[in-house]
């Protein structure tokens, strides 16, 4: 697989907590509504640092199970243990586990991916018959909402985008989630969408957005997308204790696989 952010970025399990505090809560609210429950068998995909495989083993108990599934497990590694497994996988390359599952779940992955039907397909296979099939991913327009207005904002997410053209990366991914979930076979679609509110912090600024755009900065100053004064401006406005914005929206659908 390829990512457009570098996984060996020295504070990318730091953006990765980040993400799960932000968006961990409404992950578990809807595997709450979709009956999670003790015994369930449950896989992951994508898991990262492991915030929704805790909660899933923690639901499940020891009769149930939990496989956590990724290209780079070293954050999941040390969680594996009782009903949780970890496994080393490329989805786009490899076929998940046929009709086991009562719930398969991805978040933040299928948006970087150049093929993200056929791993929909995939998931929704790995269901078992009467099984739920949950997927996360962002949209971006909500990207630009600010206030007071901003400017240099404007100018750093138009940048973002730049840098995502001619990458895998798919800004708009989440609204195509239902759509791709019904073409996969799924029944009983649902949908929730969510624009978090971010706002600035005179001591802890906004990590969402901070370490985002200090990922992406080296290649903006390289390509000439933006100046250090304007990264520079634009993590000052995030540290003003005035600004709030409206993160990325959020789009979480899911489907059951028909019986």
């Amino acid at each position: 697989m390829s990512y457009i952010l570098d996984p060996a970025w020295h504070a990318e399990r730091e953006r990765l907590e980040n993400i799960s505090g932000l968006y961990d809560p409404g992950t578990t609210e809807i595997c709450t509504r979709l009956g999670l429950t003790a015994g369930w068998r449950c896989l992951d995909v994508g898991a990262g640092t492991g915030g929704v495989v805790r909660m899933l083993a923690e639901r499940v108990g020891p009769e149930g199970e939990v496989l956590a599934v990724d290209a780079d497990t070293r954050f999941l590694e040390p969680l594996a243990g009782g009903p949780l497994t970890v496994r080393t996988m490329d989805v786009t390359a490899e076929p998940l586990p046929d009709s086991r599952f009562d719930l398969v779940h991805a978040r933040l992955v299928l948006e970087h991916l150049a093929a993200p039907a056929d791993v929909v397909r995939s998931m929704a296979a790995a269901a078992r018959p009467g099984g739920w099939v949950v997927v996360e991913d962002l949209d971006w327009s909500t990207a630009l909402t600010v206030d007071p207005p901003s400017e240099v904002h404007e100018r750093v997410v138009a940048c973002c985008h730049k840098v995502f053209a001619g990458t895998p990366y798919d800004a708009s991914f989440g609204r195509r989630i239902p759509r791709l979930l019904r073409a996969a076979g799924l029944t009983d679609i649902g949908i929730r969408a969510v624009s978090m509110p971010l706002p600035a912090d005179p001591e802890k600024g906004q990590p969402a957005w901070e370490m985002l755009v200090g990922q992406l900065a080296p290649r903006m100053l390289a390509e000439g997308l933006l100046t250090q004064a304007d990264l520079d401006a634009f993590h000052r406005q995030w540290h003003d204790g005035e600004t709030v914005g409206f993160g990325p929206l959020m789009v979480s659908a899911w489907g059951r696989r028909p019986v």
